[in-house]
């Protein structure tokens, strides 16, 4: 409990020393080491936690109605924290080498690092409140934190709307989720969620129903399930690298977490609210699937590959709560087990990819695929990171995200005890998740293919080299880890034993060990696999190395055929836009293509051109529904006369009726 406090007190310490009147060096400084501390006494208290050790608990007396502000560290708690934190240091460190540029000049970096402080402290916050208020001020901690940071670049109109945009959207989330705290307060009589899951626990019916309802809404707002999406790309596409790193991998994993937290408040849900997690959550990982597969911007790509990632995590905590109705030990462990695993493992490749796409920005000052090309020979360290990130995005062995996604599969067909329509419904879920591996697998492969094989697309961009220091030890780390997770996915595995066992406590049956017995087994042979597989590759890419470092004869050597294409240009090569042109057309009413062309004129044409881009359609009818609703508004203005006391007397009369039937409801059906 006291390294708690001081962890909090030492973030809140190092945020305000960074915006001392001193160089922007010491305020940087001042937030890393601020981290650095804070990380060494939370981990202090969460690892022991996570490995089966005693929950830590305390508490404040507070003023009423809030009474005490208490702390509860339980093992859900400790597995986020333990990641969480050292991950957000990470992007610290690579704030460092991303902001270098600004260091020698007028702009205060340090406000830039203070925020960083405060996300780290709003995990400590939400990971580990135990009642209403000091989760929700954590919350909202993080959402303006993640706001600030995100519009960075403040004077581009562009990156402004972003940051609004995700400002609009993270606050709508919060009233859902405000409003389900009043409903549940009103019921319980208490802020503490021990209470409120009492509650929870021994009312099924309407009530129960809409709360849960408001809670998916507000938490699939914060990690950005389909259709609560549209302020994720944008958001991604406008933020510094380790900005959109940190939110992707790291900071809207407090949704999930939240999902979770209330569902193990809930004790048992009901059936529905498992298939209807599972339809949410499918929909989610199709749809965001599908988009990365026509993005140009490549931080786009990568903003809606995260809700394809929260839709199979999303999967995983479906079957957890079927497995809950139905009583099913096995399933239950799976589930959950497999939906954590797989948020650990998409915040490890996430990070690494961003990171990657940032390391191509601060090079060419563009992330355009179509723009870009041949940067593998020029950045050979960037290129690898992002191919480790890119495999492991598309759960393909030896890397991590295969062995979460495994897991899940685990649960999808090894449903014992289901019915028959259960089992169908579940192996067309199977069906949906192998598809959104294919297309992930897809959208990666013209990512790479395009950004960083092949040759330079664009004269006019930059040379290109590896980007700083400071930003390549925070990538190699996440690859390294990318890495670990994939070859000792039993390692990982071990990390959820702890969470999961919360949720089997309530389920009669044999205990979480003797339950995920079978799977930590077959992903310790997995490991070995992939470790092999690993090796493998390590030993062909020395081999290949010694033969291109030995001289060669010069009559060894002799032309490729070219296929009568002695010179090549870079027009010559596949963009992005025609890698995926046949796999786009069957789902063209998804992803909406907007297409610009200038046809050639003239027997020596000179200007002429094709860009195609793919807009979110969701977002595209928002903002239809919008402009259409100024328009009724502007005409309805137009029409009613001001001066006119008819309106006026029309209008305080329609409120009267509203309050006298709030009243009357208020003594009756609400009361």
């Amino acid at each position: 409990m006291n390294q708690l406090i001081l962890a909090v007190l030492s973030l809140a310490l190092g945020a305000g020393l960074c915006l001392l009147n001193a160089s922007n060096r010491v305020r940087a400084m001042f937030g890393l080491v601020s981290q650095a501390i804070a990380l060494a006494l939370v981990w202090s208290v969460a690892i022991p936690v996570l490995l089966g050790g005693p929950e830590v608990s305390g508490g404040v007396a507070w003023a009423y109605p809030i009474n005490a502000v208490r702390v509860r560290l339980d093992a859900l708690g400790a597995f986020f924290l333990v990641w969480s934190l050292p991950m957000t240091l990470l992007g610290s460190i690579y704030a460092v080498g991303y902001l270098k540029k600004y260091f020698d000049g007028p702009r205060h970096v340090g406000v830039h690092f203070a925020l960083l402080n405060m996300i780290a402290l709003s995990f400590v916050l939400v990971y580990t409140g135990n009642e209403v208020v000091s989760f929700l001020f954590g919350w909202e901690v993080a959402a303006l934190a993640a706001w600030q940071l995100v519009i960075w670049d403040y004077t581009n109109q562009r990156v402004r709307f972003a940051g609004f945009n995700y400002l609009v959207s993270t606050h709508i989330g919060l009233l859902f989720l405000v409003a389900a705290l009043m409903i549940l307060y009103a019921h319980g009589q208490s802020w503490d969620f021990a209470h409120l899951g009492r509650w929870l626990s021994a009312n099924h019916g309407a009530t129960r129903n809409v709360v849960f309802l408001l809670l998916v809404t507000s938490f699939g707002l914060k990690s950005a399930f389909f259709p609560f999406h549209s302020w994720l790309p944008r958001a991604h596409a406008a933020a510094p690298a380790h900005v959109s790193a940190l939110m992707s991998g790291v900071i809207h994993k407090a949704g999930l977490y939240a999902l979770v937290r209330f569902t193990l408040l809930m004790g048992t849900p009901d059936e529905w609210m498992g298939w209807f997690l599972i339809a949410f959550s499918v929909t989610s990982a199709l749809i965001g699937g599908l988009y990365t597969v026509g993005q140009r911007d490549l931080k786009r790509l990568l903003g809606y590959s995260s809700t394809e990632n929260v839709g199979i995590a999303g999967i995983g905590f479906g079957i957890g709560c079927l497995g809950l109705a139905w009583q099913a030990p096995v399933l239950v462990a799976l589930g959950f087990g497999g939906g954590l695993l797989h948020v650990l493992n998409h915040a490890f490749f996430k990070c690494l990819l961003f990171y990657a796409a940032g390391c191509v920005y601060q090079v060419k000052h563009v992330v355009d695929v179509e723009r870009l090309g041949g940067l593998f020979r020029l950045m050979p360290v960037t290129g690898a990171c992002f191919l480790i990130g890119g495999v492991a995005i598309s759960a393909l062995p030896p890397f991590n995200g295969f062995a979460s996604e495994f897991v899940i599969y685990s649960g999808l067909f090894g449903n014992a005890g289901a019915t028959v329509w259960a089992k169908l419904a579940l192996a067309v879920v199977g069906a949906a998740l192998a598809f959104v591996g294919a297309v992930s697998a897809l959208s990666i492969t013209r990512a790479f293919g395009v950004v960083f094989l092949g040759n330079a697309r664009d004269s006019s961009l930059p040379p290109g080299h590896e980007a700083s220091r400071w930003m390549l030890l925070p990538m190699g780390l996440h690859a390294l880890g990318t890495v670990v997770l994939g070859v000792l996915p039993a390692v990982g595995f071990a990390l959820v034993i702890g969470p999961v066992a919360l949720f089997m406590s309530g389920v009669p049956g044999s205990p979480v060990v003797d339950a995920l017995a079978g799977v930590a087994s077959t992903l310790s042979r997995i490991g070995l696999i992939s470790g092999a597989l690993v090796a493998a590759v390590v030993v062909v890419l020395l081999v290949r190395y010694a033969r291109v470092r030995k001289p060669v004869s010069a009559g060894a050597t002799s032309a490729t055929w070219g296929c009568g294409y002695t010179l090549p240009n870079a027009r010559m090569q596949y963009s992005g836009a025609s890698f995926s042109s046949d796999f786009s057309r069957p789902f063209k009413s998804i992803m909406v293509l907007l297409r610009r062309q200038k046809a050639p004129a003239g027997y020596f044409p000179r200007d002429s051109y094709v860009v195609t881009d793919c807009v979110d359609a969701v977002e595209r009818r928002l903002f239809n529904v919008i402009d259409h609703g100024d328009d009724t508004a502007i005409e309805l203005s137009r029409r009613l006369r001001e001066d006119d006391p008819r309106v006026a007397f029309a209008a305080g009369l329609a409120g009267v009726m509203i309050i006298a039937v709030l009243v009357l409801l208020a003594e009756g059906v609400l009361r």
